[in-house]
């Protein structure tokens, strides 16, 4: 596809021109839909970057998991990173951050010794991240955060990081880009006109993901705090309304979600991690 327009069409590389309804437009960060029909209103480039990768779990880590894959551990030292979970019974998901100026960390693969030298107990770990990750299938991104004037243009719906980017510290981005396309779906149903169906998705969705964009810059900020401060800020995020507000998009029911299936998901959850955790997580600062 080479255009979109905002009457309702797609163009393609060969010239050809599809009519449609509505066009959603997730073409990615780099959204050339958005850039094309000037809806870019903030483009904020942050001061880190991270990789994120995959690597398999070992049949004693999944034996020894009586947590059913919800512990996440997170590290941190200076202005690097860790963390990683079980995102599947066989893999863990790993993030490795630091600072855009840190070239010595930002490597592909990454380099065990360097890492170890901030977290020394976790060289193991290190190594299998650079032995065991697909690494030709993973980059180092620039974390940005991205709004619009709106999220959409005529009959084009700008979606997913395509209108609101973030960094990946609140692990929400993706979240929001599936809430956004279920209430997109779902206010095309209820809504009597394209156009009052995107002004009313926007209008509902829009003000919880720029709280996640929000938030999720704040405790990343916490990177660059000087280390008495990083561990206040530690103890200031334990307080009710400041967990509160880290996990409101987690805990928020999603527009067009069955309720039902909703409370179910959310007992489960609760059943187990304490009160104002989702999941639950073990921090460790090294300053």
């Amino acid at each position: 596809m080479t255009a979109a327009d905002p009457d309702g069409a797609i163009t393609t590389e060969d010239g050809q021109r599809f009519p449609a309804g509505i066009v959603v437009a997730a073409d990615g960060i780099n959204s050339a839909i958005r850039e094309a029909h000037g809806l870019t209103k903030d483009r904020i480039f942050g001061r880190d970057c991270g990789v994120r990768i995959n690597i398999p779990r070992r049949p004693g880590e999944i034996a020894a998991d009586d947590r059913e894959g919800t512990v996440m551990i997170e590290a941190w030292s200076d202005k690097r990173r860790v963390l990683y979970c079980p995102v599947t019974k066989d893999a863990f998901y790993v993030l490795l951050t630091c600072t855009t100026k840190d070239t010595s960390a930002a490597t592909s693969p990454i380099d065990p010794d360097v890492w170890a030298r901030s977290f020394p107990a976790m060289r193991d770990l290190f190594i299998r991240i650079r032995d065991e990750a697909d690494w030709p299938q993973s980059h180092w991104a620039h974390f940005q955060t991205i709004h619009l004037k709106r999220w959409s243009a005529g009959r084009i719906a700008v979606l997913g990081d395509a209108a609101h980017a973030m960094p990946p510290y609140l692990a929400q981005g993706a979240g929001h880009a599936m809430m956004n396309a279920l209430a997109l779906a779902e206010s095309l149903r209820t809504e009597s006109t394209i156009e009052s169906a995107l002004t009313e998705w926007e209008r509902r969705e829009r003000p919880l993901t720029e709280h996640t964009q929000l938030w999720t810059r704040i405790y990343g900020a916490t990177m660059f705090l000087p280390k008495p401060l990083k561990r206040i800020s530690i103890l200031v995020e334990k307080l009710p309304w400041v967990a509160a507000q880290y996990v409101r998009a987690a805990n928020h029911e999603p527009t067009g979600c069955t309720p039902a299936r909703f409370r179910c998901k959310q007992a489960l959850r609760t059943k187990r991690q304490r009160p104002g955790q989702c999941p639950a997580v073990a921090k460790l600062s090294g300053g």
